[in-house]
C-alpha cells in the first residue's frame, strides 16, 4: 500500500479521551513512540482492551508495532480527521514554519 501521509503533510487531529474515544481498526492515531522520544503517526491494525497494534501503509520501511510491539492506549494523542491538501497553502505555512525556526538574529 502506498503512504496516505508524507513527511511535511499538514494534518489535523481530534484529541484522543481514554474511555470515551472509540478506536477502530484502519483509523489513523498519533501517539508517542513507546520508546523513543518523538510522535508517530500510524493505522490501527487491531485494538484489544488496553493495547493497540499499529501499522505503516508502507511496510517495508514503517518503523510499527513489527519493531516495537504493541502501544498502550495511553500513548495515544489523537486520531487523524483530515490532511491539509491545497498544494500552495501548504507550501505557504511550510515556508512560513522554516521561517520563524532558522537561525533568528
Amino acid at each position: 500500500m502506498f503512504p496516505y501521509l508524507k513527511e511535511g503533510d499538514i494534518v489535523f487531529f481530534k484529541k484522543y479521551k481514554k474511555n470515551k474515544s472509540i478506536l477502530k481498526n484502519r483509523q489513523i492515531v498519533i501517539f508517542n513512540h513507546p520508546v523513543k522520544n518523538k510522535k508517530l503517526i500510524k493505522r490501527i491494525k487491531s485494538v484489544n482492551q488496553n493495547n493497540v497494534e499499529v501499522i505503516g501503509d508502507n511496510i517495508k520501511f514503517s518503523e510499527d508495532s513489527n519493531k516495537f510491539g504493541l502501544i498502550n492506549k495511553e500513548k495515544i494523542i489523537g486520531i487523524f480527521t483530515s490532511k491539509l491538501i491545497i498544494p500552495k497553502l501548504k507550501n505557504f505555512l511550510i515556508q512560513k514554519n522554516r521561517s520563524t525556526s532558522l537561525n533568528p538574529k
